[in-house]
């Protein structure tokens, strides 16, 4: 009893963990907003806003879209394993079992663009509608979704008339009418009152910061003390015992003369 017990909880946690969910509230389909990035690593900021995204009411849930390999990042060495596996440590240590936050894996075999990769959600979740999550920084002048490519070459128009598109307010960058862009663009905004919390810590400072603790004790790190507070504790974790990141410290060494780490 005790053996089929917990093969119906591992059943209920591989379903959970894929995505899976019966509908939304009276049975219709669940809406699910697509938080996409390179992760590299995935940071406190990203987690905050993903729970922002749900508490905002606009969805009913939230699923981090580590992007796969990047040909044109050559320089990026963490593997879109590594990045998908930091992404689940983070959501499961950071919010609670059934807050609706969630990481998708369909991307980590390959390289997809946005509109192949909302296709395929859409194909395989039939039970979900999708929106993807931009900021109003990729609707300035100058950029235009309409010209994104995929497999099937330019398919922004495309991409704009079939998805949604939930979109963050950008400091810095303001949208004066945001219906310019079409009827499936709407503003991410909180209710009762609510202020958006974010926070600044990006994955470049947190590279920045695990390359300078690497350079300075090429064997421990210091443990990679100037993480702390940046990233979930098992993101930390991860990112010390598989020495992520030091090959940051060694070009810089390099760069500089002095040698290169050990």
């Amino acid at each position: 009893a005790i053996l089929a017990q917990s093969s119906r909880q591992q059943n209920s946690n591989l379903a959970r963990m894929s995505g899976y969910k019966g509908g939304g509230a009276g049975g219709g389909k669940s809406k699910v907003a697509v938080y996409g990035g390179a992760f590299n690593p995935p940071t406190n900021a990203h987690i905050q806003l993903a729970t922002e995204i749900v508490h905002s009411g606009c969805v009913d849930e939230v699923w981090l879209c580590p992007c796969g390999p990047r040909p044109d990042k050559p320089k990026m060495k963490t593997t879109p394993e590594q990045r998908y596996t930091m992404c689940e440590l983070a959501v499961n240590t950071m919010v609670s079992p059934t807050f609706p936050v969630k990481v998708t894996p369909h991307e980590v075999k390959e390289t997809m663009a946005t509109y192949d990769s909302l296709s395929w959600l859409k194909a395989n979740h039939p039970d979900c509608e999708f929106s993807f999550v931009i900021g109003s920084d990729w609707l300035q002048p100058g950029t235009d979704l309409r010209t994104w490519e995929s497999k099937e070459g330019v398919t922004g128009e495309k991409m704009i008339n079939e998805f949604d598109f939930l979109v963050l307010k950008r400091p810095g960058y303001e949208v004066e009418d945001l219906s310019v862009f079409g009827p499936r663009f709407s503003w991410m905004e909180l209710p009762h009152g609510f202020a958006l919390v974010e926070s600044s810590a990006s994955s470049t400072e947190v590279r920045k910061r695990a390359a300078y603790n690497w350079s300075h004790d090429p064997d421990h790190a210091d443990s990679l003390s100037a993480l702390d507070g940046l990233v979930a504790p098992g993101v930390h974790a991860f990112i010390l015992r598989h020495k992520l990141y030091k090959h940051l410290a060694e070009a810089s060494l390099v760069r500089s003369g002095t040698g290169k780490a050990s």
